[in-house]
């Protein structure tokens, strides 16, 4: 599965990304993300999650491999939804820095256009580098989840 330009950019804008993975009694797990990078070949996307927040979702995707992850921009409910069925954990590298910064300034950007102050992006999303882990997967599937009629329907990406 190739991800569009479109939604490529979509999701390195700076959208609001929780994943959600499934602990063994398969109760939901979820977490706030701190970025996103799509590979150049677009079938690829890793994300960013804090160590210290989030250890029971980091130990069910290590376990299971299986992930969803919604990205939405609050300022327009614009939603898509990525499905994995073998992400792994892999180590966040130095070049990831700079991504990860200026995101959290793309998402504090669009808090404030719906009336919120920006520091309360960064209050909730700001982890320090040295506690992130990064979680690469290849999506098999995405969904619509932009509020509406098309709502829940699967895309090609």
């Amino acid at each position: 599965m190739q991800i569009s330009i479109e939604h490529s950019a979509f999701l390195e804008s700076g959208v609001s990304i929780i994943v959600a993975s499934r602990d063994s009694q398969n109760r939901p797990l979820l977490g706030r993300c701190a970025g996103c990078l799509v590979a150049p070949d677009r079938s690829r996307v890793t994300i960013f999650l804090s160590r210290r927040k989030y250890p029971l979702v980091l130990d069910a995707i290590r376990r299971s491999g299986a992930l969803a992850v919604s990205f939405s921009e609050p300022s327009s409910n614009r939603s898509l939804q990525l499905k994995a069925k073998s992400a792994r954990l892999v180590e966040v590298e130095s070049c990831d820095a700079g991504r990860i910064a200026a995101y959290l300034d793309l998402f504090a950007a669009d808090i404030e256009r719906v009336g919120h102050r920006g520091v309360l992006a960064r209050t909730v999303v700001d982890t320090a580098p040295a506690d992130l882990t990064a979680i690469a997967f290849t999506p098999y599937a995405a969904f619509s989840q932009t509020p509406g009629p098309v709502a829940g329907n699967r895309i090609d990406t």
